[in-house]
C-alpha cells in the first residue's frame, strides 16, 4: 500500500480524482491539500510514496512547492497534473524532479497507464534499496565473521593464511597490540550452553581496562570464550574475574604469542577446566603456572573400585548407599598425583560402571542393554564434579533397582511354578509342608513367603481352588455330594458341606438345586 497526496486548488478535481482512486486503488491511504503550503504541511506530518499535483495554485503553486519539498527518507514519485500545455511548465517540471506530466481533463484510460508506471518505478527502486541494505547487512556481519574465524584458526593452527607473514601481519593489526608479547584468558560459564554477549562484554572490558584485550567465542566450545591480552593480569584484575558462576583459565605470559598462541591456548583451556573441581566459595580463577590439573595423568579401572561399586548396587556394602559409595569412588579416584582432565575422569567412571553391568548375570538382556545404552551417556556436564557424582549416584540407584527388578522376577516365576503345581494337584491330600519340600523350601519361611505374595494364605488360597472347581461340579453333573468331595481331596462329606455352607450360604444341594433353576429359566 501506498500513502498518496493530491493537491489541488479546484474542489470538484480534488473530489472527482480522490473518489477516482479510492475506486481503482482501494488499498491506498489518500490524503488531499488544496495549494502547495498545505501540501508541505502534510508531507511534514506524513511519508508519501506518490504525489499528485496542479500546478496554478493560490497561495503556493505546484512548482513552488516542489522546490521547498525536502528529500524524502523513501522513494518518492511526482505526477503534475495541469490544464496549460506549456512547455516551460513541463521543462520546469521535470527539472525539479517530476515523474509524469499530465494534462487536464484526465483521460482515465491514460492516467491508469501512468499510475501502473509509477507504481512499478517504484518497486524497482524499493527492490533495489533493500537489495543494498541487505547487502550491507551482510558485509556488516561478515566482518565480525571473518574476524572470529581468523582468531579461531590462529589459535587452533589452522591453515587459513594466519601462519604466513601477510596472516601474521592482519593479527597484528586486528588485535592491535603495542608490542608482541600477550596471555591468553579462557572464560567457562558453567551450566550453560553458551557464554552469553553480555559476559563476553563485561570480560573483555575489565581485561581491556588495564591495556588491550580482543574478545571471541571459541568454535571448539561456545562455553569458552577467549580473550587475548596483551597484559598479564595482576591482582587486582585477577580479582575483577572471579565471578559467580564464571571459571577462568590464563595462560603463562608469552613474549611471542602471535607465533604460540596454540600453546598459550591449550594451557588456558587446560587451566580452566580445574574448575570442574571447584568448591563452592573458591575462588575459580587459575593461573596455568599453578594449575593442578594434569593433562597427561590416565586413570585405569581398578578391582578394588570395582568391588565397592558391585557391593553398592547388591546391598552387601554394610549400609552404604549409591551416595556414600559415589562419594567413596571418587575420592579414591582423584587420590595422590594430579588432577585428570574431566573427560578422563568420566572416560574411567564409564569404564568402570560398565564393567560392574556387564558382569551382573541375574540381570535381563534387556534390562542390561538399558542400563548399558544409558552409561554410554556419561559425560563430566556443566555443572563440574558435584553434578558427574550426582549422575554417577543415579546410574548406581538404576542398576540397584534393576537387580533387585531381576531378583523379583526370579521370585515371581518361582511363585507361578509353585502355584501351577497346587492347581494340579489339589485333589490329593496336599499340604503346605508337602509342596515346600516339593520346592525346597522351609516351610516356615514357605507360609511367610506365600502370604507375602497373595495376600491369603496357602490353606485358604487352596480352599478356594477346591470349592470353585465344586461349584462347577455341582451345575454341571449328576454326581452324589460326597462323590464330588471325594474328588476334590475332602475325605469328610459333612466336613465338606460346612465348609462349602460356609463360603456360599447354602449347603451344596441346595446351590445345585439354585444353579439349576437359573439355567432352566434362561433357556
Amino acid at each position: 500500500m501506498y500513502n498518496v497526496l493530491l493537491v489541488d486548488d479546484e474542489p470538484g478535481h480534488l473530489t472527482g480524482l480522490s473518489r477516482m482512486l479510492k475506486r481503482i486503488r482501494p488499498d491506498y491511504g489518500i490524503h488531499t491539500a488544496r495549494n502547495g503550503r498545505e501540501a508541505l504541511e502534510e508531507c511534514s506530518r506524513h511519508s508519501f510514496q506518490i504525489i499528485i499535483s496542479d500546478i496554478r495554485m493560490p497561495v503556493m503553486d505546484g512548482l513552488h512547492f516542489m522546490e521547498q519539498l525536502s528529500p524524502g527518507a523513501t522513494p518518492r514519485r511526482v505526477i503534475y497534473l495541469s490544464g496549460y500545455n506549456h512547455f516551460d511548465y513541463a521543462q520546469k517540471a521535470m527539472s525539479l524532479g517530476s515523474f509524469e506530466y499530465v494534462l487536464k481533463p484526465l483521460d482515465v484510460d491514460k492516467f491508469m497507464s501512468v499510475l501502473e508506471k509509477t507504481e512499478k518505478s517504484l518497486e524497482q527502486e524499493l527492490d533495489s534499496l533493500l537489495a543494498r541494505e541487505q547487502l550491507a547487512a551482510r558485509l556488516n556481519a561478515a566482518e565480525p565473521a571473518y574476524n572470529h574465524r581468523l582468531l579461531n584458526d590462529w589459535i587452533e593452527q589452522q591453515p587459513s593464511g594466519s601462519a604466513d607473514t601477510a596472516g601474521l601481519a592482519e593479527l597484528a593489526g586486528l588485535l592491535g597490540f603495542r608490542g608482541d608479547g600477550g596471555c591468553l584468558i579462557v572464560a567457562c560459564l558453567e551450566g550453560a550452553a553458551e557464554c552469553p554477549p553480555a559476559v563476553q562484554e563485561i570480560l573483555t572490558a575489565r581485561v581491556g581496562a588495564c591495556g588491550r584485550a580482543v574478545g571471541f567465542l571459541s568454535r571448539q566450545d561456545q562455553r569458552l570464550f577467549v580473550i587475548v591480552s596483551e597484559v598479564y593480569p595482576q591482582e587486582e584484575l585477577l580479582r575483577q574475574l572471579n565471578a559467580p558462576g564464571v571459571s577462568v583459565g590464563i595462560s603463562r605470559w608469552s613474549p611471542r604469542l602471535l607465533a604460540t598462541a596454540p600453546a598459550a591456548y591449550t594451557e588456558a583451556r587446560h587451566a580452566v577446566m580445574e574448575g570442574f573441581y571447584a568448591r563452592p566459595g573458591e575462588s575459580r580463577v587459575y593461573l596455568a603456572e599453578r594449575s593442578r590439573i594434569d593433562p597427561q595423568r590416565r586413570l585405569t579401572p581398578a578391582l578394588r573400585l570395582e568391588a565397592l561399586m558391585t557391593e553398592a548396587v547388591n546391598g552387601s556394602s554394610h549400609g552404604k548407599g549409591a551416595a556414600q559409595a559415589s562419594g567413596a569412588l571418587f575420592s579414591r579416584m582423584l587420590a595422590g598425583g594430579g588432577l585428570p582432565l574431566p573427560a578422563e575422569l568420566a572416560r574411567n567412571i564409564q569404564q568402570l560402571v560398565f564393567k560392574v553391568v556387564h558382569d551382573l548375570e541375574l540381570l535381563q538382556p534387556e534390562a542390561r542393554r538399558e542400563l548399558l545404552n544409558r552409561i554410554s551417556t556419561l559425560h563430566p556436564g556443566h555443572g563440574g564434579l558435584t553434578e558427574l557424582a550426582a549422575s554417577v549416584e543415579v546410574f548406581l540407584e538404576e542398576i540397584t533397582e534393576a537387580l533387585q527388578e531381576a531378583r523379583r522376577d526370579r521370585k515371581d516365576g518361582l511363585m507361578a511354578r509353585c502355584l501351577d503345581y497346587i492347581n494340579q494337584h489339589y485333589t490329593e491330600e496336599l499340604s503346605l509342608e508337602s509342596v515346600a519340600e516339593a520346592f525346597h523350601f522351609n516351610p516356615s519361611y514357605f507360609c511367610h513367603y506365600f502370604k507375602s505374595k497373595l495376600n491369603i494364605t496357602f490353606s485358604q488360597y487352596v480352599t478356594g481352588l477346591r470349592l470353585s472347581k465344586a461349584k462347577e461340579l455341582l451345575a454341571a453333573s449328576s454326581d452324589k455330594v460326597y462323590t464330588i468331595a471325594h474328588q476334590l481331596g475332602y475325605r469328610d462329606v459333612k466336613y465338606f458341606n460346612r465348609v462349602f455352607k460356609k463360603e456360599f450360604g447354602l449347603t451344596p444341594e441346595e446351590y445345585r438345586s439354585l444353579a439349576r433353576s437359573k439355567a432352566e429359566s434362561a433357556e
